[in-house]
């Protein structure tokens, strides 16, 4: 079940695939859209499940994770505290 989705102006995509053993390795594509380019992907592997759906959110909760962290480090502080 692949799952696609938009978040935080970052386009989500997963990859997940059935291994050797039978079980589900999460996987994911994060890409930052400027325009109709790619500005930047980044790829991650993560462990494995027993089912898809499983992975695919596992693979869809981290991709949204490393969105918020590279954005919440971005962003622009004052005095320590976020504007």
């Amino acid at each position: 079940m692949k799952q696609k989705l938009l978040y935080r102006g970052f386009y989500i995509s997963s990859l997940t695939t059935l291994n050797d053993e039978g079980r589900f390795e999460a996987r994911v594509a994060i890409m930052a859209l400027d325009g109709e380019r790619t500005r930047s992907q980044r790829f991650l592997d993560l462990e494995d499940f027993a089912t898809e759906e499983q992975a695919d959110e596992r693979a869809l909760s981290a991709a949204k994770e490393f969105i918020d962290a590279q954005l919440d480090r971005e962003q622009p502080t004052l005095s320590g505290a976020p504007l």
